[in-house]
């Protein structure tokens, strides 16, 4: 609608009212003015580009404006996709990573060069920064998706080159001499050496490890039944959830060492445990507790106290994951295939289980010239 007007100074002048559409957040109708034109085919024109433009991008909100505000927008959709300690890893990289950087910028202002420097910063700061990059973006997808902003400049930003690990390759697990010194080194405590024994000989996960009830092993058929895990909820409390991913959720053998231990450690906890009044007898009993209150200990239990064990007897000191990957790579020197090894260790990925066997075929291959002059012994 094209209106004639008189300004201040006496002089006429042409202004239009234009119908933008609805609000994709509020849900209320926006129009704009636009006023100051000299001559009515003026404000034709530029009514006329203003709706090419609205009808070529779809309504472009104006009262969102900062990038905090889409963040909180897209958290509200994204919470009820993931897992709850999904949601709180994401929480917690865009309170560390995230929102530093972008906060309270506004979304239109935010350059190309600009992410580049963030994702630079962050390749200093951080020994991974794909996370920060993928939720960024997901931010400013957002902002597309509610006509905010037409271009996402996360995308336009050059990966940093990946940091190379210069932790040497045999830091992160024992060999079979190694393990068995270090459970040489819990052997007295059948509550350490159950822990680790079981991460060691069957290559699970340590929220896998920590969620397990004695009804999940049936030492009659020799076999442990992984169905669940222990995991950081939403203010970092351990709650149990499902499995990693589908192929996490699995049923594998036992040896009978390994057995023994456990039946060794549930003796012992219903001996301890009853001393301070609890029942230990139940099906739904956690195996790894505390038996003065009979609560399950929490997923830092295992890591503080193979910190304490290392550190006292001045051990090599490997992670809690470093026991599964300790257990994959004795599978492949044991002669298992890939497929086999796969499906014990509940990986997903086959390249997951591809990478160490790469290492360990990397050490038998070191091993060729020597295995050939023996056999032929000239």
């Amino acid at each position: 609608m094209i209106k004639k007007y008189k300004k201040k100074d006496g002089s006429t002048a042409y202004m239009f009212i234009a119908y933008l559409g609805i609000d994709p957040v509020t849900r209320k109708q926006k129009r704009t003015t636009r006023r100051g034109f000299k001559t009515e085919r003026e404000a034709k024109i530029a009514e006329a580009k203003l709706q090419t433009e609205i009808q070529n991008n779809g309504f472009l909100n104006t009262e969102i404006t900062t990038f905090n505000q889409v963040y909180e927008l897209w958290l509200q959709q994204y919470r009820n996709t993931v897992k709850e300690s999904t949601y709180q890893q994401v929480l917690t990289a865009f309170k560390c990573m995230i929102l530093v950087h972008f906060g309270n910028m506004p979304i239109k202002e935010i350059t190309v060069p600009y992410c580049q420097k963030v994702v630079n910063e962050w390749y200093n700061t951080y020994s991974e920064t794909k996370k920060g990059r993928i939720y960024a973006s997901n931010v400013f997808d957002y902002a597309i998706s509610l006509k905010i902003i037409s271009d996402n400049p996360m995308k336009h930003v050059k990966p940093p080159r990946k940091k190379r690990n210069e932790k040497p390759e045999t830091m992160k697990y024992y060999s079979s001499d190694e393990l068995q010194q270090f459970l040489e080194l819990v052997k007295d405590n059948p509550l350490k050496h159950a822990m680790f024994r079981t991460l060691a000989f069957t290559g699970m996960r340590r929220g896998e490890l920590m969620a397990l009830m004695w009804q999940d092993i049936d030492f009659n058929n020799q076999t442990i039944n992984i169905n669940k895990t222990l995991t950081n909820g939403i203010g970092y409390k351990d709650v149990i959830d499902t499995p990693k991913t589908k192929s996490s959720k699995r049923i594998i053998s036992l040896d009978s060492k390994t057995l023994e231990v456990l039946k060794t450690w549930r003796t012992q906890q219903r001996i301890m445990s009853l001393k301070h009044g609890h029942n230990t007898s139940h099906k739904q009993q956690e195996i790894f507790t505390n038996v003065e209150t009979n609560k399950r200990l929490n997923r830092v239990y295992a890591n503080e106290t193979l910190n304490l064990i290392c550190k006292q007897n001045d051990f090599k000191r490997i992670t809690v994951h470093g026991f599964r990957h300790t257990h994959c790579s004795l599978l492949f020197e044991a002669g298992l295939t890939v497929q086999e090894v796969q499906d014990r260790l509940g990986h997903a990925d086959i390249n997951t289980t591809m990478d160490i066997y790469a290492h360990v075929t990397e050490k038998q291959r070191e091993k060729v010239a020597e295995k050939f002059a023996n056999y032929i012994n000239f």
